[in-house]
C-alpha cells in the first residue's frame, strides 16, 4: 500500500518517503522535489465562474483530484498476484468530511471497479479558503443554461452536442483542456457555431522528484464527472430551484460496456469510464450527498454508426465528422493511428453510416498492412478474435457482462446486449469491406 497525504498549505505535507507521497492540493510542485501537486490552474478557471458554488460539490471536485493524483503517480504493482492491482490510502482535507465519511465504502466499490485498484479514504477538515471570483477578465455564466454535457473533441461528444441543440436543450460544455485536446474542441466549438458557455479545465499533476506516472489514467472519467458535477450543481442550485440537472455524458453503446475483447483485457485495457454500473453507483452517490445532479448518457442503447445515422443534422455532422477525434493514442503523435481499438470502432461507423471518412490521415491507413505486422496488429487481432467468439457463443450475456454487472432490469439488459452485438457487426462489415474477411 501507498499512501498520498494532501494538504493546501506545504508546511502541513509530510516527508517524501518510498511508501508515502505528499501532494500540495491547488498549488505549484515543490522546486526541489520534496512534494508533488495537482490541481493550480483549476483554480483560474472556478474565479471565473460567475455563480458561488456548493461545497459538497467542491468537495467531490477535491476527491477527484486526489484520485487522479494516487493513479499518475503510482505505478501499477508488478508484484500484484494479477499484475495489476495497486493499493491506496488517501488522506484528504474537504470542507466538510462528515458529509463523505459515510460514503467511504460506495466509494471505494467505485472507484474499485472504474481502475481495478484497492482504495482507501481519511477524510478530515481542511482549512483552505476558495478564492474570491474575478472582477476583470473573462467571466463563465451560467445563466441561461439547463444542463452540462462532457465536451471531449471526440465524433460521440460533437453528435451529443448537436443533438442537443436540436432539442433546444443548452448545456455548459465541459472539457479537459489539455493543450492538444483543447485546440480540437476550440476548433468544433468554432464550427458548429456553438454559444454555450464552456468550462475548459486540466488537473495538472506533477510529480516530485522521480515519481513515476501511470499513463493508464484509468479514473480520468472520474476526474471529468466531477468537473460537470460542480458546474451542474451551480445550475441548479441557482437556475432550477434545486431541481435535479442533467448531466450528458454522449458515448456509444459498444464502447461504454467495452467487453474483454480477449482474456488479458479484462484488467489492462477493458476500461470502465461510462460503463452503466458505473453510473448507476455515481448516480446513488449524488443522491445520498444530496447533489442534484444526475448523470444521462443518451445513447447507451445505441452503436456508433447508429450514432451517425440519427444524428438530427448529418449534414453538419459529415462536414465536422473529421475534424473530431477517437483515438487514444493521438496526442503522441497529433494524428490518429486509425489501428486502435476505438479507431477502428470509429471508421466502422462511417462505413455503417455509409458517409465518406474524410479523417485526414490515419498513421495505419491499410488495416491489411497491419493484420500482417505482428508488432501493430495486436488491437485489430483481438476485434477479430472478439467477433469470432460472440459468432460460437450460445449466451453473449456471461461473455459480456465480464466487463462488469448488467441492469437487472431484463428489458435494459438486453438492449445493451443488443447494442453491442450490432456493434461487433458493424465492425465486422467493416473488416470484410477491407478485405479482411477472411480472417473472420
Amino acid at each position: 500500500m501507498i499512501e498520498l497525504y494532501f494538504d493546501t498549505d506545504t508546511t502541513q505535507l509530510p516527508a517524501l518517503s518510498d511508501s508515502l507521497i505528499p501532494v500540495h492540493l491547488y498549488g505549484p510542485p515543490a522546486q526541489n522535489g520534496e512534494y508533488a501537486s495537482i490541481g493550480r490552474p483549476l483554480l483560474n478557471e472556478i474565479k471565473r465562474i460567475k455563480e458561488d458554488l456548493d461545497e459538497t460539490a467542491l468537495d467531490f471536485l477535491t476527491i477527484a483530484m486526489a484520485i487522479t493524483a494516487a493513479d499518475t503517480f503510482v505505478e501499477r504493482n508488478k508484484q500484484a498476484e494479477d499484475g495489476w492491482c495497486r493499493e491506496f490510502k488517501l488522506s484528504i482535507p474537504l470542507i466538510n468530511p462528515s458529509v463523505w465519511i459515510p460514503q467511504i465504502e460506495l466509494l471505494k466499490e467505485i472507484l474499485h471497479f472504474l481502475s481495478g485498484d484497492l482504495w482507501h479514504f481519511q477524510f478530515r477538515t481542511g482549512n483552505f479558503v476558495w478564492p474570491d471570483k474575478i472582477k476583470r477578465g473573462r467571466k463563465i455564466p451560467l445563466v441561461g443554461h439547463d444542463s452540462a454535457c462532457l465536451f471531449s473533441g471526440g465524433l460521440d461528444s460533437a453528435i451529443g452536442i448537436i443533438d442537443l441543440t436540436s432539442k433546444k436543450i443548452n448545456p455548459v460544455l465541459i472539457s479537459h483542456a489539455y493543450a492538444r485536446d483543447k485546440s480540437k474542441q476550440d476548433n468544433l466549438y468554432n464550427l458548429l457555431g456553438l454559444k454555450n458557455s464552456k468550462f475548459q479545465v486540466i488537473a495538472y499533476p506533477r510529480k516530485a522528484g522521480d515519481i513515476p506516472t501511470d499513463v493508464q489514467m484509468r479514473t480520468r472519467s472520474f476526474n471529468f464527472i466531477a468537473f460537470g458535477t460542480l458546474i451542474s450543481t451551480a445550475i441548479s442550485q441557482h437556475y432550477q430551484a434545486g431541481k435535479l440537472t442533467t448531466l450528458y455524458v454522449p458515448e456509444n453503446g459498444l464502447i461504454s460496456i467495452n467487453p474483454p475483447l480477449t482474456p488479458r483485457r479484462i484488467g489492462s485495457l477493458s476500461t470502465r469510464t461510462t460503463h452503466p454500473h458505473y453510473m448507476s453507483l455515481l448516480n446513488e452517490l449524488f443522491h445520498r450527498v444530496h447533489l442534484p445532479v444526475i448523470l444521462d448518457n443518451p445513447y447507451q442503447f445505441m452503436t456508433k454508426g447508429e450514432m451517425m445515422k440519427n444524428c438530427s443534422n448529418t449534414i453538419v455532422l459529415e462536414q465536422i465528422a473529421k475534424d473530431t477525434v477517437s483515438c487514444g493514442k493521438w496526442k503522441r503523435t497529433g494524428i490518429q493511428c486509425g489501428k486502435c481499438v476505438p479507431c477502428i470502432i470509429r471508421r466502422a461507423s462511417f462505413h455503417s453510416a455509409a458517409m465518406p471518412d474524410q479523417t485526414v490521415n490515419y498513421v495505419y491507413n491499410d488495416l491489411g498492412l497491419v493484420i500482417k505486422d505482428p508488432d501493430n496488429r495486436d488491437d485489430l487481432m483481438s476485434m477479430i478474435l472478439a467477433i469470432r467468439k460472440l459468432k460460437k457463443v450460445k449466451n453473449p450475456k456471461i461473455w459480456i457482462s465480464k466487463s462488469g454487472a448488467l441492469p437487472t432490469d431484463l428489458k435494459i439488459r438486453r438492449q445493451i446486449l443488443d447494442t453491442v452485438v450490432r456493434g461487433f457487426k458493424e465492425v465486422e462489415d467493416y473488416l470484410k469491406s477491407q478485405s479482411l474477411g477472411v480472417n473472420i
